[in-house]
């Protein structure tokens, strides 16, 4: 092993390797996505088991390897408890970890993208589901990483005014208006445009006080998973639940 070093790290997914070991994939601020080895926590007596648990953030060491950097050591700084007893709300954070891993980039400081994510699993931890924190986390995750649909104008004529009707093209990326739609688009109104571009921007606990914003949010989730799909490969939908963690 090499150089060893400090970082504070929310785990996303796990793999056994070997008899004993396990494959962690973190998020961490200052190097992004991590994939290290955690030798020996598949065993009984192994001292790391408790601390390296799904969705858990952690206070790591770890040693530079040829391959995977090692987990030296393992501290639990927070878990979501809660989950584990609330199947919608574990389902919620199986989309959260899956599309952090997926996003992530190794190597490259990503401390915005490691703040929505704890911020996400505290919201689903405190008790929120439902399509209005699931929209959140997925548009804020959009923007975070430069990949969020054009809202402001109509993508073919740029119209823009608040009296026309606009529709949704998720192939397309973004907003077209009634004479510019295409034949694959769905209606989005005034205040589901205005409640996207806020979702982009603020805290899930802003989002929660706005009226009418759940209603809106179970109406326009479809059309965010179909721009994950054309656009940031396939989404996690609701209800869906990985093997690996």
């Amino acid at each position: 092993m090499g150089a060893t070093y400090q970082t504070t790290g929310i785990v996303l997914s796990r793999t056994n390797f070997g008899e004993a070991d396990r494959i962690i994939r973190f998020i961490t601020p200052e190097h992004g996505k991590i994939s290290a080895v955690a030798k020996g926590i598949r065993r009984v007596k192994s001292k790391s088991g408790g601390h390296l648990e799904p969705f858990g953030e952690v206070a790591l060491m770890l040693a530079t390897g040829r391959n995977l950097d090692v987990v030296t050591s393992a501290r639990l700084v927070w878990y979501p408890h809660e989950l584990t007893a609330n199947y919608e709300r574990l389902g919620l954070a199986f989309i959260i970890a899956s599309l952090v891993d997926r996003f992530a980039q190794p190597g490259e400081p990503q401390p915005e993208l490691y703040a929505h994510t704890r911020m996400a699993l505290g919201a689903v931890e405190a008790g929120e589901s439902g399509p209005l924190v699931e929209l959140w986390f997925k548009l804020r995750l959009l923007a975070i990483s430069g990949l969020q649909p054009s809202l402001d104008q109509c993508l073919v004529c740029g119209r823009s005014d608040a009296d026309s009707r606009y529709w949704f093209e998720a192939e397309r990326g973004g907003l077209t208006c009634d004479d510019d739609r295409g034949a694959v688009a769905s209606p989005m109104s005034q205040p589901a445009i205005k409640l996207w571009r806020l979702l982009f921007n603020y805290p899930y606990a802003t989002i929660a006080r706005i009226g009418g914003a759940s209603e809106m949010a179970a109406s326009s989730l479809a059309d965010c998973d179909d721009f994950y799909d054309a656009h940031g490969g396939h989404s996690v939908r609701s209800g869906t639940l990985g093997a690996t963690l």
